[in-house]
């Protein structure tokens, strides 16, 4: 059997307090930066507001370099600031397509493609839902990319930098806005970076917040995998059983694997990604049930490659569909779910698509069954040893 690193008792971790070294009392100045063309909707009012003295919000400007339908709104500057919370963990060029502050797909350099074709499959990964949408990119936008960009409607775009011509370009659709930022690699992401002062502050109804440090990874690499988790569990017997992961990812699954976590990062819970060679297959987002979120992305995936293959999708016939593919989009992907499965069901789901290897946190009382069925079924799985539940 296959020596396993042993992570049993994760599970403590859901059930042990952390100490929370947070003041008693938080004063927080607000200075103004914009006024917004309006809020999340119409009928709200808003403005873009950012902490006094923080330091990210001086170092990361987000500036406006070309006004289309006077301004922002709200959602669109959500939505490139999600962006970057994704963007920040890629070094190699890389493409969001934003809706309603979530993904709709995703894509990273894989093997040496353009800035304009990485921007392509991520737009075609979900091309219904990028209807409308904010691109954001960590490269700076070229001619190639520009023209690309303006043959849909697309209501934002953000970027470090424009090249020359790109504006005249984007300015051939007068409702396009264009936003330059600066540093995405100062914005803290991993554990260990200086968040001194910074925090994660939620807003509530009934005049409250929630207020946390910010969300850091332990994932540098995926050297920070555990490759080979293992779980000990006493059996009717009395006898201590160890469960190991069997088989080890590829290097190309690995790849997929760090990608998928650090999209489902930037996803609401309960959250699944699938991915294969750097682009987003689909995304599930804010469900409330894992096995429920593992089946809309099923479904979601094979009806965004019906749409890639210009066959109709009848959502009635809903998974059945997928005989009209000429291929199976998942065969030999991977996925990510941002808590642990709390059941094999999920496991023995996503096998029968096709689905390779697996990135999950742990931790489930169950993990022991979880590794039984990535046994049977061949998959490999690697624990991450943090959840990234993300609510709003």
């Amino acid at each position: 059997m296959r020596k396993g690193i042993d992570v049993t008792n994760i599970t403590r971790t859901y059930r042990t307090r952390v100490k929370c070294d947070l003041p008693d009392k938080l004063i927080v100045e607000l200075e103004k930066e914009s006024d917004l063309r309006y809020g999340e909707n119409p009928n709200q009012p808003g403005s873009i507001y950012r902490l006094k003295g923080n330091s990210i919000a001086d170092i990361v400007e987000i500036n406006l370099v070309k006004e289309g339908k006077e301004g922002l709104s709200a959602t669109n500057f959500m939505d490139v600031v999600r962006a970057l919370d994704i963007l920040k963990f890629f070094d190699k060029p890389s493409v969001a397509i934003m809706k309603h502050n979530i993904p709709s797909g995703f894509a990273t350099q894989f093997e040496n493609n353009s800035l304009c074709e990485i921007y392509k499959m991520a737009r075609d990964a979900d091309a219904r839902s990028a209807f409308g949408s904010v691109v954001v990119m960590n490269r700076a936008l070229d001619v190639q990319t520009a023209e690309e960009i303006i043959k849909t409607y697309v209501e934002c775009v953000a970027a470090p930098g424009f090249e020359d011509g790109t504006i005249e370009i984007l300015s051939r659709k007068k409702d396009i806005r264009a936003l330059c930022f600066s540093n995405l690699d100062k914005i803290p992401k991993f554990i260990g970076d200086n968040v001194e002062g910074l925090y994660d502050i939620k807003f509530l109804p009934t005049g409250r917040a929630i207020v946390q440090k910010p969300y850091l990874s332990r994932i540098k690499s995926y050297e920070d995998l555990i490759l080979n988790p293992s779980v000990k569990r006493i059996d009717k017997n009395g006898i201590e059983k160890e469960y190991v992961v069997e088989r080890k990812p590829t290097e190309s699954e690995l790849r997929d694997l760090l990608t998928a976590w650090y999209v489902n990062i930037g996803v609401r819970s309960n959250g699944i990604v699938f991915v294969k060679n750097g682009v987003t297959l689909a995304i599930s987002s804010g469900h409330q049930e894992r096995v429920g979120a593992v089946e809309h992305a099923i479904i979601k995936a094979y009806q965004k490659a019906m749409d890639r293959e210009n066959i109709h999708y009848d959502p009635l016939e809903g998974a059945s569909s997928r005989s009209k593919l000429s291929k199976n989009p998942l065969e030999g992907a991977v996925v990510s779910s941002d808590a642990f499965f709390p059941f094999r069901d999920s496991i023995d789901l996503i096998a029968r698509v096709g689905i390779k290897a697996i990135i999950q946190p742990g931790g489930s009382i169950n993990d022991h069954e979880i590794i039984e069925a990535v046994n049977e079924h061949k998959i490999a799985m690697v624990y991450t040893l943090e959840r990234c539940f993300g609510h709003f």
